[in-house]
């Protein structure tokens, strides 16, 4: 089972030539109870979803549903973790944004290829810059190259906590209240296709099992 994956703390953290987090903590647990061997395949996120349309990859992580996607991946029936989406500026500036129509007069850093919700991610109005990495909307943010970045609770909290930002940065008021369920995503064109129902089947058992929370536990002290 070749996973395709990139950077994206506490899901996937790169150390060398390897990876570990939430995500690969979950995959190995998936792999034993598929008797898989999983193969990790390191790529930017873009080129991950061309290798999943091909089927030059087998499987991703971290995947929020689109139905654009759902033409070449086919998600599991159960998400293993849930996120919402956050506006995030410098501290001091957040209460400028208390409802969508107030991102207008700023440029806006995203991450390309991301899903957050269907109202952003389909304004062409807004002025959007967008970038490889959660990483690099943070360093931007901090040098004021823009005003707000968008990103998933999730992740950028951590990254936040992480890298000593808690009294730098601070969400906005605003929330579109969504929720960004991530899910395991295998190719259509991939042989691992014919048994997802026995991936459904094992994501969801580690679901109830409470195995996804006590992992993340690891990573985030707690989680609900």
């Amino acid at each position: 089972m070749i996973i395709a994956t990139d950077d994206w703390p506490p899901f996937r953290i790169s150390e060398g030539d390897t990876f570990i987090g939430l995500d690969l903590d979950l995959m190995d647990e998936v792999a034993r109870r598929t008797e898989a061997e999983l193969r990790i395949a390191k790529m930017p996120w873009g080129r991950a979803l061309t290798e999943m349309q091909g089927g030059g990859v087998d499987v991703m992580t971290g995947l929020a549903f689109r139905p654009d996607r759902a033409e070449y991946i086919a998600y599991t029936d159960t998400p293993y973790f849930r996120c919402t989406t956050a506006f995030y500026t410098i501290k001091g500036q957040a209460d400028k944004i208390r409802s969508y129509e107030d991102l207008a007069p700023y440029q806006v850093g995203y991450v390309l290829h991301s899903a957050y919700f269907e109202r952003f991610d389909k304004d062409r109005s807004l002025d959007k810059v967008g970038v490889a990495q959660e990483q690099i909307l943070i360093d931007m943010l901090m040098k004021r190259r823009f005003g707000i970045m968008i990103g998933t609770d999730c992740q950028v909290d951590y990254l936040i906590k992480r890298q000593g930002f808690a009294d730098k940065i601070e969400k906005a008021p605003y929330n579109p209240g969504n929720s960004v369920d991530l899910y395991l995503g295998v190719s259509k064109k991939s042989g691992w296709a014919a048994k997802l129902d026995e991936l459904n089947r094992v994501i969801k058992k580690l679901v109830d099992e409470g195995f996804i929370d006590k992992i993340a536990k690891d990573y985030y002290g707690s989680h609900s």
